[in-house]
């Protein structure tokens, strides 16, 4: 068991590792875009470096940015509101915050599974994207893929705190 909890912890954090580069690489893209179009305006559409398509570059990289972070925070920090449970036990408290967090896995759970009809709708409509023109189904898959991940971690935290076996991290 012990394995397959260090798996999920392991997918989590490779995924969160690679929302940190899209989040630099969406970062790159919007100065890349912003210049083009400096340029073009300032030397009047003489020279034209601009490119289609960089609103929805950075709209699908923050999507994927913030769908593979969740997986690996999904049991760091939630809000807790202070005035309804600071007088109560602490064996209550993690009670609480495990079934919160399981509560997280039902909710990628289901949003994997909504991904995952759109993905097929997608396919077989063969709907793109916009400006990119690039197919949504392959797209709505990765989506499914990272919330299938945060669906796995947000059960096997919430198992892990309702037993009161979380590892306690500073």
């Amino acid at each position: 068991m012990k394995w397959l909890i260090k798996a999920i912890d392991t997918m989590a954090l490779i995924l969160y590792r690679i929302s940190g580069l899209l989040l630099v690489m969406m970062m790159f893209s919007v100065v890349a875009d912003v210049a083009a179009r400096s340029l073009f305006a300032m030397t009047e559409g003489s020279v034209d470096l601009t490119f289609v398509g960089g609103i929805e570059l950075v709209k699908y990289g923050l999507l994927f940015a913030m769908l593979f972070a969740f997986p690996h925070t999904v049991d760091k920090g939630q809000i807790v509101v202070d005035l309804f449970t600071h007088k109560m036990p602490a064996s209550q408290l993690r009670w609480f915050d495990g079934f919160y967090t399981f509560c997280f896995g039902v909710f990628g759970a289901l949003l994997c599974w909504r991904f995952l009809e759109a993905a097929e709708a997608s396919r077989m409509s063969g709907e793109l994207t916009q400006d990119l023109l690039v197919p949504l189904a392959p797209m709505y898959l990765v989506s499914a893929a990272a919330l299938a991940v945060l669906a796995l971690r947000g059960f096997s935290c919430g198992v892990l705190e309702l037993m009161g076996k979380k590892e306690v991290t500073a």
